[in-house]
């Protein structure tokens, strides 16, 4: 048999293997249809980590002074709002009740009261912001487009929160209200996009607030929640910075209308590799390699979407 007639016998072969694999109900059966040999124990071991990287609540605080746009932003990206904070020195004494009873759409979403707006509230706000960012697994920190006066957001970063943050949870600067941003008559209204100029001006903020407070460029987000503007790149860029264990949770809880192709596929190809890991440690013996088990389950995948999946 020559090369060509060999690489033809082993590609009808895999997509046969495919076929197969992917006629199986379950992606059990399709492991054990490649070889792999599981028992009820290891089935029911495997079924239960994976429910627990489904259960997760990432919790996400929203960071920003009163008009920053927290409320608009998420009723936009989740169709509802964030839980308020009404009563900051309440939450000051109690801050983990307030962690676990804002549920919404399995992720926690927590509007944190912004700084700059009378020394009390600064007094509160830092020991709230310091109870509460160890729990947090993101920080949004929402800053209007237009608003220069973020001395104050600044200091209570830098004080505060990075070291809170730092290398342990991610962090994006939200720039909010770009539509607003001069020359704002340069707005595209059909299009909801910001003329050459105003891109440029955006930009040149974006760029600003990176450098003042400390971020990657690609931590520094511009939207407008009215316009509908860069949420797909925020929702990615969100989707790209937590593990996968909450990074499903956030694409499960977004509008689909935010959901990339790319950040959908991160996701998807990420939790391949997290089932093929569970499957591998709870299987030691396995004859499939980890690799292989994620293989199988795409293929299965293709067919047989699990009820779970956001798409």
């Amino acid at each position: 048999m020559n090369t060509t007639e060999t690489n033809e016998a082993t590609l009808e072969n895999m997509q046969e293997a495919a076929e197969k694999v992917a006629e199986e109900k379950t992606w059990f059966d399709a492991l054990e249809a490649s070889g792999l040999r599981i028992t009820e124990k290891q089935k029911q071991d495997i079924s239960e980590k994976i429910n627990d990287m489904l259960e997760y609540q990432p919790a996400i605080g929203l960071f920003g002074k009163t008009g920053a746009g927290k409320s608009s932003l998420c009723n936009a990206l989740f169709g509802q709002d964030v839980c308020p904070i009404d009563d900051v020195a309440a939450c000051t004494r109690d801050p983990q009740s307030v962690l676990l009873n804002m549920g919404c759409n399995g992720i926690k979403l927590i509007d944190v009261p912004g700084v700059g707006e009378s020394a009390e509230v600064d007094e509160m706000c830092e020991a709230l912001y310091t109870e509460l960012l160890p729990k947090l697994d993101m920080v949004l920190w929402l800053v209007k487009a237009d608003d220069r006066a973020t001395a104050a957001d600044k200091d209570f970063y830098e004080r505060i929160v990075r070291p809170a943050v730092e290398d342990k949870k991610p962090v994006l600067l939200v720039l909010t209200q770009v539509d607003k941003m001069e020359p704002f008559r340069e707005w595209n209204v059909e299009q909801h996009e910001p003329g050459a100029t105003q891109f440029q001006n955006i930009h040149r903020k974006a760029t600003l607030m990176a450098e003042e407070f400390g971020l990657r460029e690609n931590q520094v987000i511009p939207v407008s929640a009215g316009e509908q503007y860069n949420l797909a790149k925020l929702v990615g860029e969100m989707v790209f910075a937590l593990p996968v264990e909450q990074n499903i949770a956030v694409l499960r809880a977004v509008n689909s209308e935010y959901r990339s192709e790319e950040a959908t596929r991160y996701v998807k190809d990420n939790i391949f590799d997290m089932i093929g890991e569970i499957i591998g440690s709870v299987c030691f013996s396995a004859s499939l390699a980890v690799s292989e088990i994620a293989d199988t389950i795409h293929d299965w995948w293709q067919s047989h979407e699990p009820w779970w999946w956001p798409i």
